[in-house]
């Protein structure tokens, strides 16, 4: 019976993975609609789309950070309930949508769409945070050695929510320096990092 539930569970991380890889295959659809003209060099094209061509490497680099931090929250779950899987599926079809603001910001960041987008990011980091949240106040869905793992989860996306309120009220009045202020995300991440090593002994005493 045990072994029935990993499985599902399982199922479940199976069927997120290709989700998500769904929606980073997704991000080249509007490259593929890049038209070269006659004559054009490889420079000029890539001039010419240098927005969307970020815009694509700037989201890649987002759900391959997501898959990683959903990946760790997901290593000691065990079992679920109706719970968990409705916050898996709400976060994974944040996920699915991102490629609709990324084709936006690839056209342009004014009028909102830089907000738009990293609005999007805020959304994805605060369905982290329910999901690593409950599976703390529910170790019963666990291997019980996930309390540790939790409390580092909740503080790294914690740092990443606040990071990106105030990239998305910099992206109102600056959208350019908005989008180029998500690199803020990687320092964040570092400090969240230590911040949880540090806070690990205080526990532990």
């Amino acid at each position: 019976m045990a072994s029935e539930r990993e499985a599902s569970v399982d199922r479940v991380i199976s069927f997120s993975d290709g989700v998500m890889a769904i929606a980073i295959t997704l991000l080249i659809l509007p490259l593929t609609e890049v038209q070269r003209g006659e004559g054009a060099s490889l420079i000029n094209v890539v001039a010419d789309n240098f927005a969307a061509l970020l815009a694509f490497a700037l989201s890649f680099a987002v759900i391959a950070n997501y898959w990683t931090i959903h990946h760790a929250i997901f290593r000691p779950v065990r079992r679920h309930d109706a719970r968990l899987i409705g916050l898996n599926m709400l976060w994974l079809a944040a996920i699915v949508f991102l490629p609709f603001p990324t084709a936006l910001i690839a056209d342009g960041l004014d009028g909102g769409f830089a907000t738009f987008y990293i609005g999007s990011l805020l959304i994805i980091s605060v369905l982290n945070l329910f999901i690593a949240n409950y599976l703390d106040h529910h170790p019963e869905l666990t291997d019980g050695q996930a309390t540790e793992e939790g409390r580092q989860h909740r503080i790294a996306s914690a740092f990443i929510i606040g990071t990106l309120l105030l990239v998305m009220i910099i992206s109102l009045f600056w959208p350019i320096v908005g989008i180029w202020c998500l690199l803020l995300l990687l320092p964040a991440q570092m400090i969240a990092a230590r911040v949880s090593r540090r806070a690990a002994p205080a526990r532990l005493e």
